[in-house]
């Protein structure tokens, strides 16, 4: 395992599950003791009342303190602590800042991840998380700032999560920017699995790539199937104490989110091992 931290961008829509995500991935990489949690949210510039007064939403880089975030980042891949600002979505207001160290890994999620290159340059996995509604349905001003801000970032990520419509599913966009794996031995599935996650060829960007679809419908025996060939996969250091499969929060999460949070997790390993 490499030295500095790896660091793992997640955007995505508000409350577009994102944060079931991220929280899954920690999981799997062994919690707390391994990963250090960061959220745009904290690094807002006001608190619930100033921002109604500025009208700007946590997708508006004029709400968001950027520079902070880039700071932060830097000096935890370079291995020291920083004093993160805590902001209380409950109650609208700022807290005491926390102390955080570094670890193995970083997840930061929120609205403006990728926006400037410098947060791009300190993130070594960039993962959208895409969002199904049209943006016009998003409430208040969020609408009019995730049009000019956040669907403009999907261009950055290496890894684009987003949902099938009508019938449902996920389809996991895989950029050439991303570690190679070895996807054709490990989404192999005979019978019952071949329904239910499959590897294709696609185009993004006008670019040829790998596009990994998961079913909405997948059974649980089709989705056991590729969680063993997905474990297997994994260090064990890593799979030793991080729940399992009835982990904390791991049997209320649907198939096709955990076999996601696998696949960033052997990515995201793949690169710490270099």
């Amino acid at each position: 395992m490499r030295h500095p931290p790896v660091v793992l961008g997640i955007v995505g829509k508000p409350v577009a599950g994102r944060h079931s995500l991220a929280a899954g991935i920690v999981q799997w990489l062994g919690g707390e003791a391994r990963v250090a949690r960061l959220s745009f949210s904290d690094y807002r510039k006001y608190d619930q009342n100033e921002g109604l007064k500025q009208a700007l939403t946590e997708a508006h880089p004029g709400a968001v303190r950027l520079d902070m975030v880039e700071q932060h980042l830097s000096l935890l891949k370079r291995g020291e602590a920083v004093l993160r600002p805590t902001y209380n979505r409950q109650r609208g207001v700022f807290e005491p800042a926390a102390y955080l160290e570094p670890r193995p890994f970083v997840i930061i999620d929120g609205e403006l991840g990728f926006f400037s290159q410098g947060l791009r340059n300190n993130m070594d996995l960039r993962v959208f998380y895409g969002s199904d509604a049209p943006v016009a349905e998003w409430p208040g001003t969020l609408a009019g700032d995730a049009e000019a801000y956040l669907e403009s970032q999907r261009k950055w990520a290496d890894l684009v999560m987003e949902s099938l419509t009508p019938a449902g599913g996920v389809a996991l966009t895989l950029r050439p920017t991303l570690p190679r794996l070895a996807l054709q031995e490990l989404i192999q599935g005979v019978g019952e699995q071949q329904r239910g996650m499959r590897l294709e060829l696609a185009r993004d960007m006008g670019l040829p790539v790998d596009r990994i679809v998961i079913d909405a419908g997948i059974s649980s025996k089709a989705a056991a199937h590729y969680k063993k060939r997905l474990q297997a996969e994994i260090p064990g250091e890593y799979r030793q104490g991080n729940g399992g499969e009835s982990g904390p929060g791991r049997q209320s999460q649907s198939e096709s989110l955990v076999l996601t949070q696998l696949l960033v997790v052997l990515h995201l390993l793949k690169i710490a091992g270099g």
